[in-house]
């Protein structure tokens, strides 16, 4: 079962551009791409928007994309499991979707980011954006950043 939110915004037209990077390596190896994404992480004050390394299932634009979150969420020894869960943020007629990474363990440091009043959230977490057109993950855009910040805080 996937864990699925949705969140409704107030209409707001806003435009963007998509900037991919892509990393060409020889033929037999698998294609890599860095991703901007939003990092919450407990060593911070505030979020950071971050590259993730994402390997590719192909050369082409329509290709998907899987990230590797470990490459950011640390204590792997503590907490070696990463856990994930989509958002949709309904915006008008837009529908803008998200993948929440996270790693979640009462030894795990507490995040000053993610805990409110009584509540302590020990762990970090990442927000990456998919794609409209094919489900993969895709780069965070300047309107992005807020929405992130939006569904953490709910």
């Amino acid at each position: 079962m996937v864990n699925t939110h949705t969140y409704i915004l107030p209409t707001c037209s806003v435009s963007y551009r998509l900037y991919l990077t892509p990393l060409y390596l020889p033929s037999n190896q698998t294609p890599e791409l860095h991703l901007r994404c939003r990092l919450y992480s407990a060593l911070w004050t505030r979020p950071r928007q971050v590259t993730m390394l994402t390997c590719c299932s192909g050369r082409s634009h329509t290709a998907q994309c899987f990230p590797v979150p470990e490459s950011l969420l640390q204590e792997v020894t503590m907490q070696p499991y990463v856990h994930n869960c989509f958002v949709n943020v309904c915006e008008g007629r837009h529908i803008y979707q998200f993948c929440i990474f996270f790693k979640r363990h009462l030894r795990l440091r507490a995040n000053v980011l993610l805990s409110s009043g009584d509540h302590k959230f020990r762990g970090n977490t990442v927000v990456m954006r998919v794609g409209v057109n094919h489900p993969s993950v895709v780069n965070m855009r300047a309107r992005d950043n807020a929405l992130a910040d939006f569904i953490i805080h709910q």
